[in-house]
């Protein structure tokens, strides 16, 4: 195995230029950083790849940073990056935040230093200063952080929307959502302004809404929330839930007290990730089409890796997606 000492003589340069090279302490003129470089790589000091990327300036690494690996909506988004990348001969590497905004720091000053491609940000990132000043480029999926940002989102708008005028053309009147915490500007808080739009232009004037927290959201735990709703709110016939996680545990507490779904209340989902088949009874939902925003993400950052230019904001339809919950 090669030794710093062999890249050393292969390059012509003491062992300390090599290693201060290395570790950024030391200004080294660029005719002597390639020598340093072809040597590792003719001795394979690192993996080759690895020295390709100092010589070429191209890791072929994508980051991903997600709040959450469990959730059904983000299991999907990292199975589909992952198989796409992948396709076009990069590889992920993968950052799940928690929605803790120190690990989120760390991530980047990793990603910085890995000198990854590009990276990909789906939607509840908060440290946002460290995004719009980071070197490599970004394409954001649900989340529009700024103009030089592009992004990819479902029609969050049009997925209430549609919610609602099912709901309405269920005989609901006394309505409910629940979804995230207003507090984090994301393209989801779109979902509750189509929601509440359409029934106010039907003349339901009155809407309950209730915000969930964004721990909640991380242990995909929402039973204290949806315990509270159905005391508070015993008249409610129609709920739509921001996501089919909640609209599912939904579903378990109206079981759990013999409330039945959907005869006596009807209930919609958002997502269609995996999860709204499984439920009893299956899920209504509007569906966003994973798989295609996922492809569009890394066909953008590629084409932006690459000097291109993209979009700075892709909309994809949703669809309604009828099943037992509500019919």
């Amino acid at each position: 195995m090669a030794t710093l000492k062999d890249v050393a003589d292969m390059a012509g340069v003491t062992v300390t230029t090599v290693s201060r090279m290395l570790n950024n302490k030391v200004n080294v003129s660029d005719p002597t950083k390639q020598k340093i470089y072809k040597a590792m790589e003719t001795l394979d000091y690192i993996p080759n790849e690895v020295a390709r990327s100092l010589l070429t300036k191209k890791s072929n690494v994508i980051g991903l940073i997600v709040p959450s690996a469990v959730n059904f909506f983000f299991a999907a988004v990292i199975q589909y990056i992952e198989e796409y990348i992948s396709a076009h001969q990069y590889k992920l590497l993968l950052c799940i935040s928690d929605l803790n905004k120190e690990k989120e720091s760390e991530y980047f000053t990793m990603l910085r230093a890995s000198r990854v491609d590009g990276v990909i940000v789906t939607s509840r990132t908060r440290d946002i200063d460290k995004l719009i000043n980071f070197k490599a480029p970004i394409v954001t999926i649900e989340r529009t952080l700024s103009d030089d940002i592009p992004s990819i989102s479902s029609d969050n708008y049009a997925g209430g929307s549609l919610a609602a005028d099912h709901l309405l053309k269920a005989g609901c009147r006394n309505l409910v959502y629940i979804g995230g915490s207003p507090d984090l500007d994301v393209e989801a808080n779109k979902r509750l302004a189509g929601f509440s739009e359409t029934l106010h232009k039907n003349n339901i004037k009155e809407t309950v809404v209730i915000h969930t927290s964004e721990r909640d959201f991380i242990n995909l735990s929402y039973s204290e929330v949806i315990e509270n709703l159905f005391q508070e709110y015993s008249e409610a016939d129609g709920i739509f839930a921001s996501n089919d996680v909640i609209a599912a545990q939904i579903l378990q507490y109206c079981y759990k007290e013999r409330i039945d779904v959907p005869r006596q209340i009807k209930v919609v989902g958002y997502d269609d990730a995996g999860l709204s088949a499984l439920c009893s009874p299956p899920l209504t939902t509007i569906r966003q089409p994973i798989m295609e925003m996922c492809k569009c993400a890394v066909e953008n950052i590629i084409q932006l890796i690459e000097g291109g230019t993209v979009p700075s904001k892709v909309i994809f339809p949703v669809q309604l997606i009828e099943r037992g919950s509500s019919l």
